[in-house]
């Protein structure tokens, strides 16, 4: 199994090894430097060959959309399903925090960025997996939540973790947990594939 992994904005490959490490397990991994818009994300994405498509914040958001163009399974970790709700959430929170200040990058972007939503592309995803903090704060779980009920709504496979005080990033406390999940959920899928 190939996987392509893609880190969130203001992050690097190194950063994201804690996503990257359980996929290993399985075959190679792909992690190349993503610090790049969601739509043109989503563009340099699809020039990647992989089964199965991994992603932190932002790069979960492009992992979602992707996956869905793709037809390939999808894990998301704090990843936005609706861009214009992140941006109207951050807008509430005052100068001087991180919040703000991702507020005030996501207000520089183009329009159509927000048209970039995975809500989207529901009906078009398949085989996802949704991990996020109980305490995100930055993207609230009720992004992953809704993403997997539209996700089932279509009669897509979901499955949801919201991980007990995880914030947006997870400690290394919080990797075995992360870990175990993927684990158990990669191995579901190649057990159901090779039936």
């Amino acid at each position: 199994m190939r996987s392509l992994v893609i880190h969130g904005k203001g992050s690097s490959p190194e950063k994201v090894e804690w996503l990257a490490k359980p996929l290993r397990s399985f075959g190679e991994v792909i992690v190349p430097d993503f610090e790049i818009e969601v739509k043109e994300g989503v563009e340099k994405a699809l020039q990647y060959s992989f089964d199965c498509i991994a992603g932190h914040s932002r790069g979960g958001t492009i992992a979602l959309i992707v996956g869905a163009l793709r037809g390939s399974c999808v894990i998301a970790v704090s990843a936005p399903s609706d861009r214009k709700k992140q941006k109207e959430y951050l807008s509430k929170f005052p100068q001087g925090t991180i919040q703000h200040k991702i507020y005030e990058d996501l207000i520089k972007l183009p329009e159509y960025e927000f048209d970039y939503s995975p809500l989207k592309y529901a009906n078009r995803l398949k085989d996802v997996l949704l991990i996020h903090g109980e305490n995100d704060e930055i993207v609230s779980k009720e992004h992953s939540i809704i993403m997997c009920e539209e996700i089932k709504k279509y009669g897509g496979n979901c499955e949801l973790h919201i991980i007990p005080n995880m914030k947006h990033t997870p400690l290394g406390q919080q990797y075995s947990t992360i870990w175990n999940i993927i684990d158990n959920w990669i191995r579901k899928r190649l057990q159901n594939f090779s039936q």
